[in-house]
């Protein structure tokens, strides 16, 4: 018998396949555009109340919009209304009450007067009693834009292209047989999604204030559809 001295021949694996490139941030195609400011009076009716809408930058993501209503002592300090979250985690709906924007890092980068509100629309003790955060209304105003639902998750997780995209270069490399059985993003969902943000919810909540007298219907924010890309004037 003749030793076999040569090395063995096994069959080389595959090289794993590189990991996915992280997505890239894509500037929105068709962002709202801001509106712009009425004409607002300094001084209002005996009571009434300015309602701002407070612009936060969210470069390079979209900007996050509020509702400030200012308090009758100092224009910094007042009650924030919105819908914080995100578009893939979804939002809810909060209250900052008497925030106070001078003890603040995060303070907006455009402050827009809407108009004011009659005085009956609200419940000065009850809104701005003390510092905190609430969700639950106390007034005809907040009870008005409560009733638009704050938007649920509208935009798949970022990172779902790339796992498609690393799970289908495996298997192309191992079993080339079963990448037809791995559906890809378009098959998954033909249906195109309205994404919904805090932007959206404050024209949807201002045509809501809007049927219920609240606000006037002459206002910027309800007089254009959501997906105007004219000035709104």
């Amino acid at each position: 018998m003749h030793s076999n001295d040569s090395p063995s021949i096994g069959i080389a694996k595959p090289p794993s396949p590189p990991p996915p490139p992280p997505p890239a941030i894509k500037k929105d195609p068709n962002p709202i555009p801001v509106p712009k400011p009425p004409i607002v009076a300094s001084t209002g009716p005996t009571g009434a109340f300015v309602v701002d809408l407070l612009i936060f930058s969210g470069s390079p993501f979209k900007d996050h919009w509020t509702y400030w209503v200012r308090s009758h002592a100092n224009p910094d300090i007042g009650v924030l209304l919105h819908a914080t979250g995100d578009v893939i985690n979804g939002f809810v709906f909060e209250i900052k009450r008497r925030h106070d924007f001078r003890r603040t890092h995060n303070r907006p980068t455009t402050r827009i007067p809407l108009q004011w509100v009659n005085a009956k629309h609200f419940d000065e003790e009850a809104m701005f009693d003390r510092q905190r955060n609430d969700s639950i209304p106390v007034c005809a105003f907040e009870a008005g834009v409560y009733k638009v639902a704050a938007p649920g998750k509208s935009l798949n997780d970022v990172n779902d292209k790339a796992r498609e995209t690393f799970t289908r270069r495996v298997l192309l490399l191992k079993c080339p047989m079963l990448i037809s059985e791995v559906p890809t993003a378009q098959d998954k969902s033909s249906k195109k999604i309205t994404q919904r943000n805090s932007q959206t919810w404050i024209i949807e909540s201002a045509r809501q204030l809007a049927e219920e007298g609240i606000f006037t219907t002459t206002l910027p924010l309800i007089s254009k559809p959501l997906n105007s890309k004219d000035s709104w004037k």
